[in-house]
């Protein structure tokens, strides 16, 4: 079975060269991305997946600009074999209250079939 999340996380890194995680690490890092799948459709095939994928960064600029390139980059997403829909579904500014962090949310909407 394909891990939605993982496979996403990977695809993002390497589109934008910012490190993408699945767990908000204790120790961040200057700036990275966090994709967590937020639901899922019923049914197996073929089956819809939402995903929240947070760009974190020092600066609100920063934040959003990395949000830009997940933009783009999750339509790419149609390249891995079992993606057949891949399209960002909106992007807000969503600061951490918690550690202040600067933070933009891009919510991602992907069909797959395996």
């Amino acid at each position: 079975m394909m891990d939605v999340e993982r496979v996403v996380a990977r695809r993002l890194m390497d589109a934008t060269g910012v490190k993408a995680v699945l767990e908000v690490p204790e120790d961040r890092p200057r700036e990275f991305i966090s994709v967590e799948l937020t639901g899922s459709g019923p049914g197996l095939y073929p089956k819809t997946c939402s995903l929240a994928v947070q760009s974190w960064a020092e600066t609100r600029r920063r934040a959003a600009e990395i949000a830009g390139l997940v933009e783009v980059a999750i339509y790419e997403l149609t390249e891995e074999p079992n993606v057949f829909k891949a399209y960002p579904d909106g992007t807000y500014r969503w600061p951490d209250p918690d550690s202040m962090q600067e933070r933009y949310q891009t919510n991602a909407e992907l069909t797959i079939c395996e």
